[in-house]
């Protein structure tokens, strides 16, 4: 085998311009899949993050009847004991070495008013102390405001404010049914007007603290939601598998984030979908190999026919073309790969800016996308290279391992 492959390496150095086209066509193709993974990964990891810690956490913890009514949001299913079960979940070392922040949350839809004008809006109230850590709205803030320091206070998006007029030191009317059924209401002062770039956060969310929620909300102690973020989200179903048998309560719903709405299944199909794709490139990449090797089988007939009266077997025969077409892959991948990480390299720290793009789409995504690299991606892209030359070459390869050597030998 290994005079095979040397062979294969010293028939590539006979036509060094044929074998430079193929490493190149190889090189530039793994190179678009390399940079490709890059933009991919870094827009679905923005998409995860942002709508990890802005809605559902890593791991989200409700009542089962919160759970069948989630897209209402609805502030009658409320987890009574949220605290002993943080308590609990702090107190297990597997689980606890895992998380990253754990803390109670409370959302629900609203209308608000002023001066003649009405917007939907949704109300995000937590401890500001961890959700300026968690939601970060805090960086966003435009000059002069703040972020929320005391009970009463609330920051709103920007096109809220726009939308309905309001300003730095307005009071804000909330009005919302409680745990009771009740409609209650609770003023707010704007200590802070954010803008995010995100239209789903700037358009539609206010935060207020969680204190002021629950009063307005007649819950008492008692919480809608209790929101994890792990080291590694991709660990999600795992750590959600271990809580729920941690906690064994029958009345409570422990679900990972990709199991929340749509965007677990959008993220998993686009992931697919992108592979397909990839495999597409490679195929362009090595379609020359295939050509170059046809083309190699028919000048080299001769001395197919050689080898073969020398002892040679189909099998030899084949996997020494096979061996040349993976030969250039391997070259071309090798080259292709450095040459993505590099122009990855470049994005990963300067981003793209996709602002006008999404400005008026509703997508949990940073406009400015960072690329991202990693050995996994790069070791896939290159395989993706070698196996797809591989495969390319077995037809010519297959021809000349079925060639009569006599035949071979008389046709030159």
């Amino acid at each position: 085998m290994y005079y095979l492959i040397l062979m294969a390496f010293r028939n590539i150095r006979r036509n060094t311009r044929r074998s430079l086209l193929a490493t190149v066509s190889v090189a530039l193709a793994v190179a678009f899949i390399v940079c490709m993974q890059g933009m991919i990964g870094g827009s679905l990891g923005s998409v995860v993050k942002n709508y990890t810690k802005n809605d559902t956490g890593h791991i989200r913890i409700t009542t089962k009847a919160f759970q069948e009514k989630y897209r209402f949001m609805p502030v009658t299913e409320n987890i009574v004991d949220s605290r002993s079960i943080i308590a609990a979940l702090r107190n297990d070392p597997e689980i606890a070495a895992q998380m990253t922040t754990i803390t109670e949350r409370i959302s629900f839809g609203v209308l608000l008013s002023n001066a003649g004008s009405n917007k939907t809006a949704l109300a995000l109230a937590g401890d500001p102390a961890v959700e300026e850590n968690l939601l970060m709205l805090n960086r966003a803030i435009m000059p002069g405001g703040r972020y929320i320091r005391n009970e009463r206070e609330t920051i709103i998006g920007a096109r809220i404010a726009q939308a309905l007029g309001y300003h730095l030191g307005d009071t804000m009317k909330v009005m919302a049914q409680g745990s009771d059924y009740a409609l209650h209401m609770r003023k707010f002062v704007i200590v802070g007007i954010f803008k995010t770039g995100l239209k789903m956060l700037d358009d539609a969310v206010f935060q207020i603290p969680l204190a002021d929620a629950r009063l307005l909300l007649r819950a008492g102690e008692s919480s809608q939601q209790i929101i994890i973020m792990l080291d590694d989200y991709k660990r999600a179903e795992r750590i959600a598998a271990r809580i729920d048998a941690r906690l064994a309560n029958k009345d409570l719903a422990v679900m990972p984030w990709s199991r929340i709405g749509d965007y677990g299944r959008i993220i998993t199909f686009a992931n697919s979908v992108y592979s397909i794709i990839y495999l597409a490139v490679a195929l362009l990449g090595a379609f020359i190999i295939g050509n170059i090797m046809m083309m190699v089988v028919l000048e080299r007939r001769r001395e197919i026919g050689v080898l073969k009266s020398m002892g040679f077997g189909r099998g030899e025969v084949l996997s020494l073309f096979i061996f040349e077409g993976m030969s250039l892959g391997l070259i071309g991948s090798i080259f292709g790969a450095i040459l993505g990480a590099t122009v990855s390299m470049v994005f990963h720290f300067h981003g793209i800016d996709f602002t006008k793009a999404l400005s008026s789409v509703s997508m949990p995504m940073d406009n400015t996308v960072y690329f991202t690299i990693s050995a996994a991606g790069l070791a896939q892209a290159a395989i993706i290279g070698i196996m797809v030359s591989a495969l390319v070459s077995i037809v010519p390869s297959w021809q000349a391992a079925r060639m009569n050597p006599v035949q071979a030998i008389k046709s030159v």
